[in-house]
């Protein structure tokens, strides 16, 4: 573990608003991790339980690392393999993990087009998919996310979501291929606040908001003066407050509840493939590029 306890980012603002500008003070690195003792390669998806425990899906070493909120491995498991608690997370299906409010971890195993769920131990307890094009079936299956009644939302290549209750029964499907409102051009992330809204990240459509049942709602398209499009990193705070980050000006962009503009950091040495928000505000990133877990504090 290297710990950098206090260290401040140089986090220029620039102008934001036509017409004006906003001061934000800069993010503080509380510590960064490459893995102790076991190192990372890439790690771009992350989630935190309700006790603040950090479940990171270590991609191209096929397993999943539970880390305490101060960044010490708890456990671990998977290895490369196609059985049950093995993972193919290698080449660009990289693996993605979430997990429920009663602490159930849900791994989307890229290869080899499934979900796998465990305890919070890393207990294996289902599994659910195959490739294909039917319901339950997926072809390079990518966002996952879940929601407060604990139905699982997977993304794949074909351009929808699908929705799954806890044990992988299928029950709906979200969005189509396409640029219109309510249409997906390749999903990256998916998350959800306190009400069931689901906001969906997108390389070809930027951040979309549905209603529980899915009915599309609104469109974030920029973030300060940027267009706001293929967001790597999704997450809400106990607030409901967005965070994206946005990796081609490698900056992370808060808005409020109603889709509001409130603030921007920017200045990030590398792109964040995953977002995660503690009750307290914290923020946690991956640097998949540089194989790094970040934990900021929020001024």
């Amino acid at each position: 573990m290297k710990t950098r306890n206090f260290l401040l980012l140089t986090l220029f603002i620039g102008l934001l608003l036509a017409g004006g500008s906003i001061a934000v003070a800069p993010l503080v690195v509380i510590w960064s991790s490459k893995g102790d003792p076991d190192r990372f390669a890439s790690p771009v998806s992350i989630a935190l339980d309700a006790q603040g425990s950090l479940y990171v899906a270590d991609s191209h070493n096929n397993r999943i690392q539970k880390l305490d909120s101060n960044g010490h491995l708890m456990t671990k498991w998977g290895s490369l393999g196609k059985g049950n608690g093995q993972f193919d997370c290698r080449d660009y299906n990289f693996c993605a993990v979430s997990v429920d409010g009663n602490g159930n971890v849900y791994v989307i195993d890229g290869n080899n087009n499934r979900v796998q769920k465990f305890d919070a131990n890393g207990k294996f307890l289902t599994k659910w998919g195959s490739r294909g094009y039917e319901n339950g079936q997926f072809i390079n299956p990518f966002g996952l996310g879940v929601d407060r009644a604990g139905n699982v939302y997977v993304a794949d290549e074909n351009n929808h979501i699908q929705k799954f209750d806890t044990n992988g029964k299928f029950l709906a499907r979200l969005g189509g291929p396409g640029s219109g409102d309510g249409e997906f051009g390749g999903v990256i992330r998916i998350a959800f606040d306190s009400q069931g809204n689901i906001y969906v990240s997108d390389m070809g459509n930027g951040l979309q908001k549905f209603d529980a049942g899915g009915k599309f709602l609104v469109k974030y398209k920029t973030c300060g003066k940027d267009i706001l499009n293929g967001a790597l990193g999704l997450a809400l705070d106990a607030q409901d407050n967005v965070y994206v980050f946005g990796p081609a000006n490698k900056q992370i962009c808060k808005f409020d509840s109603s889709g509001q503009f409130l603030t921007i950091w920017d200045g990030f040495d590398n792109p964040a493939e995953g977002m995660a928000i503690d009750q307290q505000g914290n923020i946690y990133l991956t640097e998949g590029a540089v194989n790094l877990v970040v934990k900021f504090h929020q001024p």
